[in-house]
């Protein structure tokens, strides 16, 4: 599958966004903050939206040409799982060493449970709180793969105006089904995420453009605020911006280094964040230099587990499957 770089800069724009809002708002709900709350980058919770249509242009794309559920499903695995559980394990490890009278150590159980990735489902408390979102993604994987399954990926219009019905009914009657099955409160921006491919590639024509514009209607109506009809506005926009080539122009190297590491960037920075914060809090008095310290460090710490941690194990592991011989049933020599 070919690596887009715009697509780093997008996933760099959503992970600093989302370590902002943690490290101001979350902290100051959590903390407190000594500065005025107008400095509190709230609106950088809807990083995790540009996630969730960034992972619906990406799931589709590699859905495309010669694949298999199996492999699909091997891929996915792979790049989720061993990366989540070494960035849930130094969470456990730091949060519990760390004997914050603010910070709610975890039981080995709940470290077990976590392992699982769904525990949110089962109402069992996150190791970290941004691991919320990752039910949705996985959900989503599942539905991509029983849609691909059925020979179904070929009739996105007729799925999109389906489930693009679900989602504006549920926000409007609240459905007492499929909030998590079939993704109603975020399925509209990974469904915006598939029809933007559609476009990128050629694939798609006007009524690709009227159902991004259902998306943006569902995803306002599912968040009636004037904060998320700006915010979404901007998240669409940078997408066109991406499929028409125009967002070159915003390639710089740091968003793409974000990108690059912006998966345990996620999974490690907040409770983590909050610990060192803490603790250097007591010996710097600038609020603001504190935020900017646990930035810094957190970014080093994510960069030193993607370089030496996740891109190795990813690559032993996508190796080790597809170097293997395939056999068709019949011994060969």
């Amino acid at each position: 599958m070919v690596r887009l770089k715009e697509l780093d800069v997008l996933r760099g724009i959503a992970a600093l966004n989302v370590v902002v809002f943690h490290y101001t708002s979350k902290f100051r709900i959590n903390f407190g903050h000594n500065y005025p709350s107008k400095f509190d980058w709230d609106i950088g919770r809807y990083g995790v939206e540009l996630f969730f249509m960034i992972s619906g242009f990406v799931i589709f794309m590699s859905l495309q040409g010669k694949t298999s559920l199996e492999d699909f499903a091997y891929k996915r695995f792979s790049r989720l799982y061993p990366t989540y559980w070494i960035c849930v394990f130094i969470t456990f490890l730091i949060v519990n060493i760390s004997q914050d009278p603010k910070m709610e150590p975890n039981s080995i159980s709940i470290l077990l449970m976590n392992m699982s990735m769904i525990q949110g489902v089962f109402g069992i408390k996150n190791v970290d709180g941004a691991y919320w979102s990752l039910i949705p993604e996985l959900f989503f994987y599942a539905f991509m793969g029983g849609l691909f399954q059925l020979k179904m990926l070929g009739k996105v219009r007729t799925i999109a105006v389906i489930w693009l019905t679900l989602m504006i009914s549920n926000s409007l009657f609240k459905l007492p089904f499929g909030a998590y099955l079939l993704n109603l409160q975020y399925g509209m921006f990974f469904l915006a995420g598939i029809l933007f491919y559609r476009i990128k590639f050629n694939e798609g024509d006007w009524r690709e453009h009227i159902l991004i514009g259902f998306c943006f209607l569902a995803g306002v109506i599912e968040n009636p605020t004037l904060i998320c009809l700006g915010v979404f506005f901007t998240i669409f926009c940078l997408f066109y911006l991406f499929v028409y080539d125009k967002l070159k122009v915003f390639a710089w190297k740091p968003f793409v280094f974000l990108g690059y590491i912006s998966y345990p960037l996620y999974l490690l920075h907040q409770n983590i964040g909050f610990v060192l914060m803490r603790k250097i809090g007591k010996y710097i008095p600038n609020e603001f230099l504190v935020i900017l310290i646990g930035i810094v460090c957190m970014i080093t710490v994510a960069w030193l587990v993607t370089r030496f941690l996740e891109k190795p194990i990813l690559h032993f592991l996508r190796n080790y499957r597809f170097s293997k011989p395939r056999y068709s049933g019949s011994f060969q020599k």
